[in-house]
């Protein structure tokens, strides 16, 4: 018997030494942190929480500060359990192709009009309520344990795509001592890991999840280990119900593409990014960005009373509301794309804003521009078409955008106030009074699905200004979009950011109550903000696009000779539609900007999620000679639409 324990111990050493050895090489970051907390563990500066026992021929953790067991049953015999129940059909998935009303057929979109005929393929062809896979591309394992049945379910179920998470780095350690790491990502599999990262940590987790093989991104099969972790498993499905390819289409783009190209023409002025971060005019200048969450209400006096005090920047829906009020913004910024914008710019007085800034993307209206004639507006590219001007960046929304522009230029004293990510608590306004746009929810909390996404999901947050407060999803991605903007700037320039909102907690923004910025307050020295923004913009020359166009045309030809190829097989219609891909990015790679490459992958990257869904389905005549030829058609003809469309925009 004490042989066996010898050697089994020997064993759990052998295991332990080969996972820091394959974490070492290939998970850094991780390794260094096992490290550290092993030699903590062995000079006894630190106490640890779990110890791995061996009982009755399994292994289990008992958790030393209230003596229990983590599994309290034989963790191999549950691993086999979970093995059973893991399927390759939709159970324990988050679906990400959009349904209907029904949830049973999938969305058709003119926003992405040139994946349509797939879709509709799809939609005849599919028996979309009993879906069985091929295979699992994509998996996440929502608690390691010991790591026992990850080991058990990757085996049945063998996934291209592997990501672990673990929110405890100590359990994790143990696991190192069962369970061997580096057959996850063995061969042409890959393996991703979130130990003991706080949420921030989990969400840039997900996007090099997500980003990995994002053609794969139809289906994600995921594992929750014990109920504690429902926490991440909401956090999981709050990522895949922001970011998905099907809601930022190729098409906008291509519009993006054409109206930029027509304001160069039209003479319009363009920031320069050099100009404006050497000038930094709103540096140690008091600037109060305004946005249009329903606390703004609770504000508007405090504004109008101390707007001489700051340099105010406001997004455009919120512009009637201030002229109401007799509030004169500084800066005035509008992004969207929609003809609503003219409205929300279309002000009683004519002359309202004749002595304010006003920032466009070159994603504009052109019913916008008519409604600003004759003042003073300027364009930041939506797109990185034009090299020596720079880009600035876009953002998901107004209000983010209108952060990084004020930081770029310089402020380091920045004011947030109705910036809520959040409904009113009562009403369930999203927007103040008086807005130019209105949107009522229903502020009640409601059980959630386990894998349905939807942005209408009600969920309970920490609040800036008061403990707890009701928002919904699709509110939240105005939080997600601050702290991005937030953290992607916050290691290139110094500056603070208070929160006024009575909204969501954000990260990176400091709550700050109304006396509190009373206190300190004071007063700003004016300055002419047109002519600063004169000297950081100029007016561009228009670029012949000639030598663009024969490469498009060049590529249209190929795609209709790639028509003619015989397809027989799945490998076959893959093989050749790659070397088709490959050949199309290496001839962009020849023209002016890199914007046409991106918009092709755009594309190709939205398309895919259909084609390789419909592949991967086990369902008999769906994969036949004549089926795989009518989905190459079909892809082919939308490859050959964007290239026509590229042409349209840049002539």
């Amino acid at each position: 018997m004490e042989k066996e324990l010898v050697d089994l111990s020997n064993t759990l050493l052998e295991i332990y030494q080969k996972n820091l050895i394959f974490l070492e090489e290939n998970f850094n970051d991780l390794y260094k942190r096992i490290n550290k907390l092993s030699n903590k563990i062995d000079k006894e500066e630190y106490s640890s929480k779990y110890s791995l026992e061996y009982n009755n021929g399994y292994f289990d953790i008992l958790n030393l500060e209230n003596n229990t067991w983590f599994y309290g049953t034989n963790s191999y015999e549950d691993a086999d359990i979970r093995a059973v129940n893991s399927n390759f059909t939709k159970d324990g998935s988050l679906d990400l192709l959009r349904k209907g009303k029904g949830g049973i057929k999938l969305v058709k979109s003119e926003s992405y009009s040139d994946v349509m005929p797939i879709i509709e393929y799809i939609n005849e062809n599919v028996d979309l309520e009993n879906i069985e896979f091929h295979k699992i591309y994509k998996m996440v394992f929502i608690g390691s344990g010991l790591g026992v049945h990850i080991n058990e379910i990757f085996k049945k179920l063998d996934p291209f795509v592997t990501l672990i998470i673990e929110p405890e780095l100590e359990i994790f350690r143990l696991s190192l001592f069962i369970t061997d790491y580096s057959i996850f990502n063995a061969g042409n599999k890959t393996l991703q890991f979130s130990i003991e990262e706080d949420s921030t940590g989990r969400m840039a987790s997900f996007s090099r999840f997500y980003s990995m093989h994002n053609y794969m991104n139809y289906n994600i099969k995921h594992h929750m280990l014990i109920k504690n972790y429902q926490y991440i498993n909401d956090e999981l499905i709050e990522y895949f119900s922001n970011n998905s390819t099907i809601y930022f289409p190729y098409t906008n783009v291509i519009r993006n593409l054409h109206r930029t190209v027509g304001f160069i023409k039209d003479k319009s002025r363009f920031l320069d990014v050099d100009l404006l971060t050497e000038k930094l005019f709103l540096k140690d200048k008091e600037v109060l960005m305004i946005s249009a969450g329903p606390s703004l209400d609770n504000y508007i006096e405090f504004i109008k009373e101390h707007q001489d005090s700051f340099i105010i920047v406001c997004v455009d829906v919120i512009v009637k509301k201030l002229e109401k009020n007799n509030i004169v913004p500084d800066i005035v910024v509008s992004i969207d794309q929609s003809p609503l914008c003219a409205g929300y710019l279309d002000t009683e007085d004519k002359n309202y804003l004749n002595n304010s800034a006003i920032v466009f993307l070159s994603q504009q209206d052109e019913s916008v521009l008519n409604v600003v004639k004759g003042k003073n507006y300027y364009f930041s590219q939506s797109i990185p078409l034009i090299k020596e001007i720079g880009f600035l960046g876009s953002a998901n929304n107004v209000g983010s955008f209108s952060l990084k522009m004020a930081i770029h230029f310089g402020a380091n004293k920045i004011y947030t106030i109705g910036n809520d990510a959040a409904f009113h608590q009562e009403t369930g306004s999203r927007y103040a009074k008086d807005s130019s746009y209105t949107i009522i929810e229903s502020a009640d909390i409601k059980e959630l699905s386990e894998n349905f996404i939807s942005s209408d999901d009600n969920i309970e947050v920490e609040g800036n200004l008061r403990k707890i407060v009701k928002t919904n999803r699709a509110l939240l991605t105005f939080k997600e979009s601050f702290e991005n903007t937030y953290s992607g700037l916050k290691d290139v320039y110094d500056f603070d950011i208070y929160n006024l909102s009575d909204g969501v907690k954000i990260d990176g923004f400091k709550p700050m109550k109304e006396d509190e910025l009373k206190a300190i307050i004071k007063q700003n020295i004016k300055f002419d903000i047109c002519n600063k923004f004169d000297s950081v913009s100029k007016i561009l020359e228009f670029e012949d696009y000639e030598d663009d166009i024969k490469i498009l045309n060049n590529l249209i030809n190929k795609v209709k000779k790639y028509k003619k190829n015989n397809i027989i097989t799945k490998d076959e219609f893959l093989e050749n539609k790659l070397d088709l891909m490959m050949y199309i990015l290496n001839k962009t790679k020849l023209m002016k900007s890199g914007v046409y490459g991106n918009i092709f992958l755009l594309y190709t990257e939205l398309v895919d999620i259909y084609v390789n869904f419909i592949l991967n389905i086990k369902q008999k005549d769906l994969h036949t000679k004549q089926s795989l030829k009518k989905i190459s058609n079909l892809w082919a003809d939308g490859v050959i639409n964007v290239l026509k469309d590229l042409k349209k925009a840049v002539k």
